[in-house]
């Protein structure tokens, strides 16, 4: 009993953002550990400052969109 493929399709791509800003931010987390901290803040900025910010947002966004459309198609046996 998984869930419906509906929501899968509306959550697919800000989930590919998430998990790209998590391996951004892991990313940086190594490369803080060794000499190229600059690298480091490169990587690990822009993940912090936009990806996740956005990825977050299209997410609740996304879920949001999907209760919504299902709660307002007809049900069956109605």
């Amino acid at each position: 009993m998984g869930a419906p493929p509906g929501l899968w399709r509306a959550v697919r791509w800000p989930l590919l953002v998430l998990a790209v800003a998590g391996l951004a931010i892991a990313v940086a987390a190594a490369l803080d550990q060794t000499e190229a901290r600059e690298l480091a803040l490169t990587i690990g900025g822009p993940a912090l400052v936009v990806l996740l910010p956005i990825g977050l947002i299209w997410l609740a966004v996304a879920v949001i969109r999907y209760v919504v459309q299902r709660g307002a198609a007809p049900q069956r046996g109605e």
